[in-house]
């Protein structure tokens, strides 16, 4: 049996990741697993579904095992949420292959631009930050430094996010010494963060899916876009997304970051300077005064305005709010997963995990709270996922219950048809 690994948001799920899926099953897996991000993003912002609705949508898309990527990794920069994905792809020990979309369609190219980052990353550290110290973002300092030891060929790779994802996952994989290959996917139609969407002629795609259903690419920013702002988008999507888009729309389940704000807010103004310093990704002292002093800020834009500068991306500072409100460390976003919490399978799923028992290199099981009493790190992993879904209740248009981390059934479907 052949095994592909993907790691995912699905926020939503769109016609993009669907061809991503049948690309993977033509290049021969037998069975795709899943390490989907919970209800937080790595952009830091709310998934606009709770994870047990995205990971039940995974499986109609073709895979056939999701298992969550924690808070604490799918809320974090890109070298971290690489690491947390491969780290739990890598613990199964039965996934031959990692697959994911990028725009870069030369593997070695991909390849070498993940060596100089490496390098750049290691021997380089020292100048990484003090140019960075200089008011410079972190991005834009790695590819000129990219530029200056390998040409402008290998650091165009990293002008597109998607590449510089991959590259990510590249270094996890060479991290942990891995077996998993790489296996890249051009990516078709609307980039990354495209507000466009690009018609596609057909993804062949199984018969129960409407023609109407998939023609259209669209990258999930745009699709999100067309969700707030009422626009029709059936045809970014397969019609399952949009079945439980519009159930949410309708019962109040839909989410969105905006629901936080006066929390927030809340949260930001008891806080003083010295426990800023210790959230994630708040880094140098500089930061934790700055953010400290926005306290007086009365809205979220009124707050993200007074913190962004070239320095400081608006992903990252987003992700430093939701880090304050969840309450991560900069010592947890440097850890790795403790366990894999079980979010989704079908029979081929069930096969997956048949052929890792006894060999799994981290616990696995759909019980949060089974999995909390493993071992220390794992009690602290799990009180901040179910912290997370618990604030995620909050940013549903609909206000949802606490403690629903450990009530939630996990997705069981039949593919014994397939």
């Amino acid at each position: 049996m052949k095994i592909s690994g993907v790691i995912c948001e699905y926020n939503p799920l769109h016609n993009g990741h669907l061809h991503h899926l049948k690309t993977i099953r033509e290049n021969g897996a037998d069975a795709v697993v899943a390490v989907m991000s919970g209800n937080f993003m790595q952009r830091g912002d709310v998934a606009i579904m709770e994870k047990l609705t995205r990971a039940g949508l995974a499986l109609k898309a073709g895979a056939d095992l999701v298992i969550e990527l924690p808070v604490i990794w799918s809320l974090s920069p890109a070298d971290q949420f690489a690491a947390g994905g491969v780290t739990l792809l890598n613990a199964l020990q039965v996934v031959d292959e990692i697959s994911f979309g990028c725009e870069c369609d030369d593997p070695e190219l991909l390849q070498k631009a993940a060596e100089i980052c490496r390098i750049c990353q290691t021997e380089y550290a020292d100048t990484l930050r003090l140019f960075t110290r200089q008011g410079n973002s972190y991005p834009a300092v790695l590819q000129e430094l990219v530029t200056q030891l390998a040409g402008p060929e290998v650091a165009s790779v990293l002008s597109h996010p998607n590449n510089t994802l991959a590259v990510s996952y590249l270094n996890a994989l060479e991290d942990c010494h891995s077996r998993i290959k790489p296996f890249a996917v051009q990516r078709m139609g609307a980039a990354h963060n495209s507000m466009t969407a690009v018609p596609e002629p057909s993804l062949n795609l199984p018969a129960e899916h409407d023609s109407r259903d998939v023609s259209l690419f669209a990258s999930a920013s745009y699709v999100r876009r067309c969700l707030d702002e009422g626009a029709d988008c059936r045809g970014m999507v397969p019609s399952s997304s949009w079945k439980e888009i519009s159930h949410a729309q309708k019962s109040g389940s839909f989410a969105n970051l905006r629901n936080l704000e006066r929390t927030i807010l809340y949260k930001l103004r008891t806080m003083e300077p010295e426990e800023i310093a210790q959230i994630a990704e708040v880094g140098a002292q500089g930061l934790a005064n700055r953010i400290y002093q926005a306290r007086t800020a009365t809205s979220l834009d009124d707050l993200m305005e007074r913190l962004r500068t070239k320095r400081y991306p608006a992903a990252r500072l987003r992700r430093i709010l939701l880090h304050m409100l969840i309450g991560i460390t900069r010592d947890d976003i440097y850890s790795l997963p403790p366990y894999g919490r079980i979010l989704a399978f079908n029979n081929t799923g069930r096969k997956v995990l048949a052929l890792s028992k006894g060999i799994r290199t981290l616990p696995f099981a759909e019980s949060l709270k089974w999995l909390s009493a493993q071992s220390s790190a794992a009690e602290r992993c799990a009180m901040l996922e179910s912290r997370a879904t618990d604030i995620y209740q909050l940013a549903c248009n609909k206000v949802g219950t606490a403690g629903s981390d450990f009530r939630h059934k996990i997705t069981l479907t039949d593919n014994s048809a397939d």
